[in-house]
């Protein structure tokens, strides 16, 4: 496949070129795996000098969107949504409030993913959620139960907003779940979750949720505290 690629404005060009990438990546022009074209026909595609399309490249690559490898050109990269975040999950991991916000993020969207999943779910979807219950590696677990929670609500967008947080959040779930008692207090609380949505109650299913966060933010909090 060969893709089309439009010259960009002087100014800003750098940025624009960019953009213009990553647009070509999300329509469908670019995907994962294809090799741009080299650097001296992409440059004149773009309209932009060499020097300005390796900072475009430098700039795609940092972000997980390109990948570079040597002697055979740049390539659109897998796209792996934990890839995509790294750069993301480093900022955040110097900002004091990161926990707080995860946490606030969660707790509007994933009570809400419950109460969907109780009206939507099917009894394939609850067993994939009561085998989970019974993992013996209980932070896989909680990774996976949370996960077919989101998919049986039957909103993908819902659900990608959610794997985004999941996937930021692994760093507090693991400090988390180092604490006394956490892992076991969280077992009874998803049984809980999921006793809610095996009986289609929606609401019980929100609030079931909604305490088991809450409680769990807390505990990232003492966690957070215990090792500043």
């Amino acid at each position: 496949m060969t893709a089309e690629f439009t010259p960009v404005h002087r100014s800003s060009a750098a940025a624009q070129a960019t953009r213009l990438i990553q647009e070509m990546i999300v329509d469908g022009r670019l995907v994962p795996g294809q090799r741009l074209p080299a650097e001296r026909e992409l440059s004149e595609m773009l309209g932009i000098s060499r020097p300005t399309l390796r900072e475009t490249i430098r700039a795609l690559v940092g972000l997980n969107i390109l990948e570079s490898r040597h002697g055979s050109g740049t390539y659109v990269a897998a796209l792996d949504m934990a890839a995509l975040l790294e750069p993301l999950q480093f900022v955040m991991a110097l900002s004091g409030r990161t926990v707080e916000e995860l946490f606030e993020a969660r707790l509007i969207i994933e009570p809400a993913l419950a109460g969907l999943a109780a009206a939507h779910a099917d009894a394939g979807q609850v067993a994939a959620m009561r085998a989970a219950l019974a993992e013996p590696d209980r932070v896989a677990a909680d990774l996976a139960l949370h996960r077919l929670i989101a998919d049986a609500a039957g909103n993908a967008l819902l659900a990608t907003m959610l794997q985004t947080l999941s996937t930021l959040g692994l760093a507090s779930r693991a400090m988390t779940a180092s604490r006394p008692g956490v892992l076991r207090r969280s077992a009874a609380e998803h049984r809980a979750i999921v006793d809610a949505i095996d009986r289609r109650d929606a609401e019980g299913a929100r609030a079931a949720m909604a305490a088991h966060l809450t409680r769990i933010a807390e505990e990232a909090r003492r966690a957070a505290a215990a090792r500043a």
